[in-house]
C-alpha cells in the first residue's frame, strides 16, 4: 500500500514537471525578448546612471553618485516633476470623473449605445501629432475657436495666448490630455459596468434604492477592481507624457509644462549628457513607482470600506 501511494506520489510529481516544462517552453520567446528588450536596457540604464558619457566617446568613467548629486540640485527637474504630479492628478481625477460619467450614460441605452461608444472612443484613435495641432490651432490667440468664441460672446477681456502664458499652458495641455486619452478609461469603466449582475440592481429597486443609494453600495463597490486598473494606467500615462507636451509647448513658457520625460530626453539628446539622464530616470521610476504602490493601497483600504 505504501509503495503504491508513493508511485503515485512519484507520477504526479512527474505530471506536474512536464506541464511547467511545457508551460515555460511555449512561454520562453516571449521571456527572452522581455529579457532582451525590458530587463537588459533597465540594467543598463542603471549602470549608465553612475558613469559620464556624451553618447559618442567609447569609454565611459564611473563618477559614482555624481550624476545623482547634479539630479537632487536641478531644480527643473523638481519642477517638472511638480508639473507631471499636476497633470497626473488632473487625468486621474477629471479623465476619470468624466469617463465614469460617460460610461453610466451610455450602459443600457439600448439602441443608441453603440452611437455613443463611437463618439466617446473617438479621440483615442487619434495620433498625438493631430491632437496636438487640433489644439494648437483651438488655442491659437488670433485666429484660434476659443478666443473667437470668448470674441463673439463679448468676453474679449479673458483672451489670450493660451500656451505662452505660464498661468494657462498646463492646464491647457492636460486639458488636450484628458479629452485625447478619456476613450480608454471609458471603454474600461462600461465594460465593468455591463458585468455587474442586473439583480443586484432589480433587488435595491424593490428594496427602494435610489440612484445615488444604487451607485454608492452597488455600482461603485462592483466597479473597485476596474478601478484600481484604470486609475493605475491612467495615473501612469499622464505622468509619462511626452509627445502631447513637446508637440505643444516644448516644455515652455520657461519651464512651466517641463515634464521629467521630456526634460530626460533634452539630457540625452540635445545635451549628451547621457549618464544625468539615466540618473533622472532612475528617480523618476523610483517615484512611479511608489505612487503605484500607494495608489494600490489606497484602493484595497477604501475599496474595503465601500463594499
Amino acid at each position: 500500500m505504501a509503495s503504491t501511494t508513493a508511485a503515485l506520489r512519484r507520477g504526479q510529481a512527474a505530471r506536474r514537471i512536464r506541464r511547467a516544462a511545457t508551460a515555460y517552453l511555449f512561454l520562453s520567446p516571449a521571456l527572452i525578448l522581455i529579457a532582451v528588450f525590458t530587463l537588459l536596457p533597465f540594467g543598463e540604464g542603471i549602470l549608465l546612471s553612475f558613469q559620464s558619457w556624451d553618447g559618442v566617446a567609447r569609454n565611459a568613467p564611473f563618477v559614482g553618485l555624481s550624476n545623482y548629486s547634479k539630479v537632487i540640485a536641478n531644480t527643473v527637474f523638481w519642477a517638472s516633476l511638480l508639473n507631471a504630479l499636476i497633470l497626473g492628478v488632473i487625468g486621474f481625477v477629471v479623465g476619470n470623473v468624466l469617463a465614469l460619467a460617460m460610461a453610466l450614460l451610455v450602459n443600457n441605452r439600448g439602441r443608441t449605445a453603440t452611437f455613443f461608444r463611437i463618439i466617446f472612443y473617438q479621440p483615442n484613435i487619434l495620433s498625438v501629432v493631430v491632437v496636438a495641432m487640433l489644439f494648437d490651432w483651438l488655442l491659437e490667440p488670433k485666429i484660434g475657436i476659443v478666443n473667437r468664441t470668448l470674441a463673439l460672446i463679448g468676453a474679449t477681456a479673458l483672451q489670450h495666448n493660451w500656451l505662452s502664458d505660464p498661468g494657462t499652458a498646463l492646464l491647457a495641455v492636460s486639458t488636450a490630455y484628458v479629452w485625447h486619452y478619456w476613450g480608454f478609461a471609458f471603454l474600461l469603466f462600461l465594460a465593468g459596468l455591463q458585468g455587474i449582475p442586473s439583480e443586484l440592481f432589480e433587488a435595491a429597486a424593490i428594496d427602494g434604492a435610489g440612484t445615488w443609494q444604487r451607485f454608492r453600495h452597488i455600482t461603485w463597490p462592483q466597479l473597485t477592481p476596474v478601478t484600481t486598473i484604470v486609475g493605475i494606467l491612467t495615473l501612469l500615462y499622464a505622468l509619462q507624457i511626452f509627445a502631447t507636451v513637446q508637440l505643444m509647448t516644448d516644455g515652455g513658457p520657461g519651464w512651466h509644462t517641463e515634464v521629467p520625460t521630456l526634460l530626460i530626453y533634452k539630457e540625452g539628446f540635445e545635451f549628451n549628457r547621457f549618464g544625468t539622464a539615466a540618473a533622472m530616470s532612475v528617480v523618476f521610476g523610483a517615484v512611479l513607482m511608489v505612487l503605484s504602490l500607494l495608489q494600490i493601497w489606497m484602493n484595497k483600504r477604501f475599496g474595503a470600506e465601500v463594499q
